[in-house]
C-alpha cells in the first residue's frame, strides 16, 4: 500500500473508531441478553490452564472462563488497589503494616460444576503458581508472597515478605482462582497434558463447552448461579489457517471479530458496510532476540554471545523502514522491552544507530573477515543463523525477510526458519533456536520485564528465552519496582533500558497498535489497552440486529 494513501485514509480512523462503541468507563446499555461474538483467529492457545499458559490466544479464553480476585481499573493503576473492583473478593483490608491482605470471598461464586468457590481454592491456586514443579511463568511475579491462609471457608489472607508498590497487582492481577478439587491430584510436572488444560472449569462468565483443535473452541455464558451473567450467549474462536482467512471470515460475515487488521486491509474494512474499525495502544512489542547459549551444546554461543556482533547487526537493521514496511502507520519503533502506554516507559532511551558503516567496522574489529561469496566468517565459522518465526503471522514473516536481506548487506548469511505457531513455541521454550522473532504482550505492572528479560526469567518455566543476563540491569529493575516514588521508579527503570538498549539482547522493532474489525450489530464496552477482550462479558447485540447465529439452539427433545 502507498504510503501517502494510508497517511490519507488513517487521518478519519479516530472518528471511524469511535462510532459503534463505548469508551472503557461507559457502562454498555441494559439489554436483554443474548447473541453469540464470533472470533475469527489464526492463533490456537496452547493450553487453557492459567499457571502455565505462553499464548496469548490462550489468555484470551481464560481471562473469560476463570476469575481474578479483583479486577484491574480502566486507569490500569498498579499501585496499591486504587482503581481495582470486586471480582471473587467482594471486599479486602489491609494489615496496619501493608504486610497482609485480606479477602472476603462472594459467598454465591462457583465453580461451573456447581462446587462453591472458598478460601482453600485461593490458597491452593497461589500455591500451584508458585510450585517449580508447575514451571509457572508467572511465578517470578510471586516471589513476594510468603504464604496464603484460610481464615474460614471465605477469608483468606495473603502474607507479603514485603510492603513494595505491586503487592496487591500481583496478587490480584497475576493471578487466577483455580478449583482445588479438580486438579489438587494431578502432577504437576505434566499439567500441560492434563484433561484440565484442554476442557477447564473456572467460575468466571462464561464456562468451557468444546475445542476442536485446528476447528473453534466454545464458550456459553455461565447461567447456572446467575451472579455475572453475561450479556451474550456465546463465544465462539474460529480458528483460521492464515490471518488471511481469518479477516476473509469476518470481511465475508462468517464471524464477527479479527483483531489483527493489516494496514493494506483497512480500507476494505472501512468500505464494508457491516464493519467498523478500531484502533487502541497496545501493550505489545516486536523484537528478534539472540539466543546467548548455543542451542546445541548449551554453551555460549559462537556468534551471539559477543556483544559487538549483536551490537553490529543491530546497527544494519534499518527498523524505522521495517516499521514503514510491515505496519505503514499502525505502529512505531520501538525503543525497548516496554511499550509507551507502561507507567516505567521512557520515550528517551538512546537507540542504537543505523549505520552500515558502523556495523561492517564492528564486525571487522571483532574478527569476521568477509570471504569470496561476501559471507564473513571467524576462526573457520561462517557468520550464518536461522531466524525462528511463526508462519501464522504475516507480519513476523515479512520481518523476517527484512532481516534476512538487511544482515545480508553486512555479510551474514540468514535462513528464515518458519513453523506454525506450536512449533515456533516449542522451539522458543526450549532454547533451540538462533535468534526468534517474538512479539510480548507486557501487562500492565513495571515488573512485567522481570520474566522476559531478567536472570530471574531465564530459569525453567520463564519467558526469558534468549538466556539474556545482566546483573547491573537485574538490580536496576529490582530498584524500580521497589520504588513507591513515581520519580524515583522512573529514574531506576531509565537506567534499565540505557543497560538493555547498550547490550542488545536483542533488536528492538516494533510497537504495533490493536486494530481490529468489529462486526456493526455488536457494542463493545471495557476494552483495555493490555486486554481488548476485558469488558465481552457485558458487549451488548441489540434484539433488532440478531443474526442467525444469535438465535440459541432449541433444547434436545426430552
Amino acid at each position: 500500500m502507498p504510503r501517502l494513501r494510508a497517511l490519507a485514509l488513517l487521518s478519519s480512523l479516530a472518528l471511524v473508531a469511535c462510532r459503534g462503541g463505548r469508551d472503557a468507563a461507559t457502562p454498555a446499555a441494559t439489554a436483554a441478553p443474548g447473541g453469540t461474538v464470533v472470533i475469527a483467529t489464526p492463533a490456537e492457545p496452547d493450553n487453557l490452564l492459567p499457571p502455565i499458559t505462553a499464548s496469548a490466544s490462550g489468555r484470551q479464553v481464560e481471562d473469560l472462563v476463570f476469575e481474578h480476585l479483583a479486577d484491574i481499573g480502566t486507569s490500569l493503576n498498579t499501585v496499591g488497589d486504587a482503581g481495582f473492583t470486586p471480582a471473587l473478593a467482594r471486599e479486602w483490608s489491609w494489615s496496619a503494616d501493608s504486610l497482609q491482605v485480606t479477602f472476603e470471598l462472594d459467598p454465591s461464586a462457583r465453580f461451573h460444576d456447581g462446587h462453591p468457590v472458598r478460601a482453600t481454592d485461593v490458597v491452593f491456586s497461589v500455591g500451584l503458581y508458585q510450585d517449580p514443579k508447575t514451571a509457572s511463568p508467572t511465578a517470578s511475579y510471586l516471589t513476594n508472597i510468603d504464604s496464603v491462609t484460610a481464615t474460614d471457608s471465605l477469608t483468606a489472607t495473603v502474607w507479603f515478605r514485603r510492603r513494595t508498590p505491586h503487592q496487591f497487582f500481583d496478587v490480584a492481577y497475576q493471578t487466577f482462582v483455580l478449583p482445588r478439587h479438580l486438579l489438587e491430584s494431578a502432577d504437576r510436572a505434566t499439567l500441560a497434558s492434563s484433561a484440565f488444560a484442554s476442557a477447564p472449569v473456572g467460575s468466571g462468565p462464561f464456562r468451557f463447552v468444546r475445542w476442536e483443535r485446528g476447528q473453534s473452541l466454545e464458550l456459553a455464558a455461565d447461567t447456572t448461579a446467575g451472579r455475572r451473567r453475561a450479556q451474550l450467549d456465546r463465544v465462539l474462536f474460529t480458528m483460521a489457517p492464515d490471518p488471511v482467512t481469518a479477516f476473509t471470515r469476518v470481511a465475508t460475515g462468517e464471524a464477527d471479530l479479527f483483531e489483527a487488521v493489516r494496514p493494506d486491509k483497512v480500507a476494505d474494512v472501512l468500505k464494508n458496510p457491516e464493519l467498523r474499525l478500531v484502533m487502541m495502544p497496545s501493550l505489545q512489542y516486536l523484537f528478534l532476540g539472540f539466543n546467548q547459549l548455543d542451542p546445541v551444546t548449551g554453551k555460549p554461543h559462537p556468534i551471539f554471545s559477543d556483544r559487538a556482533v549483536r551490537r553490529a547487526l543491530t546497527m544494519a537493521t534499518d527498523r524505522r523502514a521495517i516499521v514503514a514496511n510491515i505496519y505503514d502507520t499502525l505502529a512505531t519503533q520501538s525503543r525497548g522491552p516496554f511499550t509507551i502506554a507502561q507507567p516505567n516507559a521512557d520515550a528517551t532511551t538512546p537507540l542504537i544507530p543505523y549505520s552500515l558503516d558502523s556495523a561492517n567496522a564492528l564486525l571487522d574489529a571483532a574478527g569476521w573477515v568477509r570471504g569470496a561469496d561476501s559471507i564473513r566468517t571467524r576462526a573457520g565459522r561462517r557468520l550464518a543463523f536461522g531466524i525462528a518465526v511463526t508462519s501464522t503471522s504475516v507480519p513476523r514473516m515479512r520481518a523476517a525477510v527484512l532481516l534476512q536481506e538487511q544482515f545480508r548487506r553486512v555479510g551474514a548469511d540468514v535462513k528464515v526458519e518458519s513453523s506454525d505457531m506450536a512449533g515456533f513455541m516449542g522451539r522458543a521454550t526450549a532454547h533451540k533456536f538462533d535468534t526468534w522473532l517474538g512479539i510480548w504482550a507486557a501487562d500492565p505492572g513495571p515488573g512485567s520485564v522481570r520474566d522476559s528479560w531478567t536472570t530471574a526469567g531465564a530459569g525453567p518455566g520463564g519467558n526469558n528465552y534468549q538466556g539474556y543476563r545482566s546483573a547491573a540491569f537485574d538490580a536496576q529493575v529490582d530498584s524500580g519496582e521497589a520504588a513507591f516514588a513515581p520519580a524515583v521508579m522512573q529514574r531506576h527503570f531509565a537506567a534499565a533500558w540505557r543497560i538493555i538498549a547498550d547490550d542488545a539482547p536483542a533488536i528492538w522493532i516494533a510497537e504495533p497498535k490493536a486494530v481490529m474489525a468489529i462486526h456493526k450489530r455488536i457494542e463493545t464496552t471495557g476494552m483495555r489497552p493490555d486486554a481488548w477482550w476485558a469488558g465481552l462479558a457485558h458487549w451488548t447485540i441489540p434484539a433488532a440486529a440478531r443474526i442467525a447465529r444469535d438465535v440459541p439452539a432449541p433444547a434436545p427433545a426430552r
